[in-house]
């Protein structure tokens, strides 16, 4: 048996064999077709060992590429242009070859077969940490929007509510070529931007730093080379029954580095819907939107680059609205209320974005992010309302009442990023600040009048508040190579929050007619400051298709509260250490399984801390709890993708455990009222499990996507001092049927049903089932279009007068005309069959609440629409419409 002495000597070699010192070369051409022999600008030179990417550039205005840094070894030369055939070479770099030459390099046009390029590139790759798919492989429509794109890629769903995914993992943000567009609105990308400019699609993780493999994606958009000199948009107006209206357009200017953009929406006809899922309950009502920007983006200077815009935006929202909520209580306690409300709300927002980019594509880069905002809105509502005993029926109180408030906000910060990379590879350094300053001020009236059983209670009264408050947000990390197998990282980070809040409740007074006496029990002047120090690290180490990361950390929480009204102050202090660990193999570049854990502390919001009772209506009261102790969360996570040919596949199982979880603690008065406070309680967790199985359309072939998710939660609370834990069990599915041909022929077909399952600590039981079906055709015929859209939603949960079922259909018939088709005229019918609800149901632990909401319904919209698409320096064919 070896003795403990050779054992630890065999370990400390294990861990410190030193670090091979790599050379580097660089790799340089000219680029040139075998027509004209005229030299190919902006060309996709890609540099790969094995499978994985090392180096990708554009070439110069030459038509010239350079690719230094190269550790020596064996490379593959991946060159592509729009419209010309791959070029593929394989190359060497050693001593003796260290500046490897490979002159000029002719491409060749491509091969066509039945009017179709052929691609040698693959549909879709995995590139490091990123899934690229390439643009040619999945063909659209003359004019067809992004989002007509992205949904025929394998794994990423648009979804009717306005979310995205990939493999089941959020996409936070939408980029082209790694610039934000406009304020980084995902649908305003989708809606505005053709798919006929795009060369590659890529999603990687938002940042870069998580080490999460279930971590926030981005969807960034690469343009073609051939594609950033141009302009293109479209411009469209239309009008319709039941007084609907609708105006839009869109202008985008490019010329190599230069980028201008301008857009402005103006109607009050629904979204189209791009989603495949089933369509989400409509809670908005009626709705009338005003929106226009500007964008302007400079990338000319190799080593600056500056992109800003402005977007002004109004909503008015006309709701009319029902609900009918069990709210859970033990010992036969529990209450039903019925509301009925309806009101007028009107959202005004000015928005401005910059950035500032320094040194990009160098070694050292820095960032800058200004951004400035103002935000407003009116709304004035009514309401009745009246709750009862469930088990009895008895009557507690009727309420009926009016509201109005006024709220404004402004904000102002800016985000800093520094990056240097050193000379050996794998070295880096990054830091990174925000900065944000809000300032928020409300004043709302209310007017209520309840009846009890023996009494009745009226309140006029006027709440203002004022709130400002200052965030600062640091972080650093450092990253070193130790060995060939093994790195560093370490990380530091640093928060900041101040906050002054001022809350004033003025009772309505007879005699001045004034809302000025001050009810003291429900106003204070509030102040809190909230630092957070955290410092960890880990070591990775990687053995061929294996790696380990193991590190750990430590954050302390530090939060003073002082109330200036009554004197008083609050302190607490926290420390926590920050575990972590993940645990990969990938047999192949296509195939990755990843397991992790880590432990993070939550932070505890001062609204939740300060003493202070608050209520409008005396319905329901709340309170806050200076008592609270820190939530702490430990995550457990396993991924697993699969890529081959066309084909992906990914599963992943998720798992938190949280302990202190801050709960609601609520309490059913004898008049009907309810307080509520938040308490800290043991026993939240949450698990969900999720597979994804996607096939994309090949030429004249369909393509499938399917999805499953489940998902267990439980979730403690306090209902009247008794402890009552909810258990709650949900399982859905998606199927995602597409077909393509070249007769003209789309078709799309989706169905999404659902389980939900809900038991309580108090003897509550309650389940349902829900579906949606999907279905879009479009069929194309010389310059004619007819297309069908439908959905059909049910849920079994719902009442009959909350209409359970509805099935929604909107044909319509489009006739391209004018120089390049680029006219089109258009007549649709919207909820053809006038049945379209936006009903919905949603259980918590603490009650069920179905809702129901009053929708446009029928209408029929004649438009016309007129593109622009000229690239290559022509001048616009046309100017855009006066309706623009």
């Amino acid at each position: 048996m070896p003795s403990l002495k050779n054992i630890l000597l065999y370990l400390v070699l294990f861990v410190s064999t030193p670090a091979i010192a790599q050379k580097t070369g660089k790799i340089y051409g000219q680029l040139a077709d075998t027509v004209t022999h005229l030299t190919l600008k902006d060309a996709y030179i890609t540099i790969l060992k094995g499978t994985t990417v090392q180096k990708s550039v554009f070439s110069n205005a030459t038509g010239g590429f350079s690719c230094d840094n190269l550790p020596y070894g064996d490379y593959n030369v991946h060159i592509s242009f729009q419209g010309l055939a791959p070029v593929q070479k394989a190359v060497s770099l050693d001593a003796q070859h260290a500046s490897l030459n490979m002159d000029t390099i002719y491409m060749f046009l491509s091969a066509k077969t039945l009017d179709t390029i052929v691609v040698a590139e693959p549909p879709m790759v995995i590139k490091k940490d990123t899934l690229e798919f390439n643009a040619s492989r999945f063909p659209t429509k003359p004019y067809a929007a992004l989002s007509s794109l992205v949904k025929l890629l394998p794994g990423i769903q648009i979804n009717n509510d306005g979310t995205m995914k990939v493999n089941g993992i959020t996409i936070d943000q939408l980029t082209v070529d790694g610039e934000p567009f406009f304020t980084g609105d995902k649908e305003m990308a989708l809606t505005h931007l053709p798919a006929e400019i795009v060369k590659k699609i890529q999603v990687y993780a938002t940042d870069p730093e998580n080490k999460n493999i279930n971590g926030p994606r981005t969807l960034n958009i690469v343009l073609q080379a051939n594609k950033r000199k141009g302009t293109f948009g479209k411009g469209s107006a239309g009008v319709g029954t039941a007084q609907t209206y609708t105006l839009s357009g869109d202008v985008n200017r490019m010329n190599s580095g230069q980028q201008y953009s301008i857009l402005g929406d103006l109607g009050n006809v629904e979204r189209e819907r791009m989603g495949m899922d089933a369509m989400p309950a409509m809670n908005s009502g009626k709705q009338r939107l005003i929106n226009g920007g500007a964008n302007y983006r400079d990338s000319r200077n190799k080593q600056v680059g500056f992109s800003g815009n402005v977007l002004t935006t109004n909503m008015h929202n006309e709701n009319a609205s029902r609900t009918h909520v069990l709210n859970i209580y033990p010992n036969d306690s529990s209450t039903i209320q019925d509301r009925n409300s309806g009101g007028v709300m009107n959202n005004y927002s000015h928005q401005f974005n910059g950035n500032l980019n320094i040194g990009k594509g160098s070694k050292s880069t820095f960032v800058m992010s200004p951004s400035f905002g103002i935000n407003k809105s009116e709304n004035i509502s009514t309401q009745q309302s009246s709750q009862q005993l469930e088990k009895t029926g008895v009557q507690t109180y009727q309420s009926t009442g009016t509201n109005s408030s006024n709220n404004t906000g402004t904000s102002l910060g800016t985000s800093m990023h520094y990056s240097h990379g050193f000379k050996r590879t794998g070295e880096r350094l990054m830091a990174m600040m925000n900065v944000m300053n809000n300032n928020n001020e409300s004043v709302s009236t209310s007017n209520t009048e309840t009846k009890y059983t023996t009494y009745s209670n009226e309140i006029h009264q006027q709440n203002k508040s004022n709130n400002q408050s200052l965030n600062v947000n640091t972080h650093a990390s450092y990253s070193l190579p130790l060995t060939s197998k093994f790195s560093l990282q370490v990380q530091g980070g640093y928060t900041l929050s101040k906050d002054n809040n001022k809350y004033r409740t003025l009772k309505f007074n007879e005699a001045t007619g004034h809302f000025d006496k001050l009810d003291t029990t429900q106003s204070n002047t509030f102040g809190s400051t909230y630092h957070a120090g955290s410092l960890k690290g880990s070591i990775t180490r990687t053995m061929g298709k294996f790696g380990v990361m193991a590190g750990a950390g430590i954050e302390s929480d530090w939060l003073h509260g002082e109330n200036k009204t009554n004197h008083t102050s609050l302190s607490k202090r926290y420390i926590n250490v920050l575990p972590q660990f993940s645990f990969t193999y990938s047999p192949a570049v296509s195939n990755s399984l990843q397991l992790t854990y880590s432990g993070q502390p939550n932070q505890v919001m001062i609204q939740q801390l300060q003493p202070v009772t608050q209520t409008t209506d005396s319905l329901f009261i709340q309170e806050g709890n200076p008592n609270l102790q820190q939530p702490y969360t430990h995550s457990l996570n396993a991924t697993y993708i699969r890529m081959k040919d066309m084909k992906m596949l990914s599963f992943a199982v998720m798992g938190s455990f949280v302990s202190h979880s801050i709960g609601s603690a609520t309490t059913l008065l004898s008049n009907g009222a309810s307080v509520s406070k938040p308490v800290n309680l043991e026993g939240q967790e949450n698990i969900g499990v999720m597979v994804n199985y996607a096939i994309p359309a090949g030429s004249g072939k369909s393509g499938f996507n399917i999805s499953g998710n489940v998902n267990y939660s439980k979730n403690p609370v306090l209902s009247n001092n008794v402890r009552n834990d909810s258990r709650a069990l949900y399982c859905n599915g998606s199927f995602t049927w597409n077909y393509q041909d070249k007769n003209g022929l789309d078709m799309m077909f989706g169905v999404s049903p659902g389980y939900n399952f809900m038991s309580t600590s108090v003897g509550l039981n309650t389940s349902f089932f829900s579906t949606g079906l999907t279905g879009k055709a479009d069929y194309s015929w010389k310059d004619w279009e007819g297309g069908l859209s439908m959905y059909y939603n049910y849920n079994s949960s719902l009442p009959a007068n909350y209409q359970p079922d509805f099935p929604y259909l909107s044909p319509s018939v489009r006739y391209r005309f004018l120089k390049k088709k680029a006219g089109q005229l258009s007549i649709s019918v919207k909820d053809l069959l006038n049945q379209q609800s936006g009903a919905s149901r949603m259980v918590g632990p603490s009650s069920v609440t179905d809702t129901w909401t009053q929708m446009r319904g029928r209408y029929a919209l004649l438009s016309f629409t007129y593109n622009i698409s000229q690239f290559g320096g022509a001048k616009t064919a046309a100017a855009m419409p006066a309706a623009f």
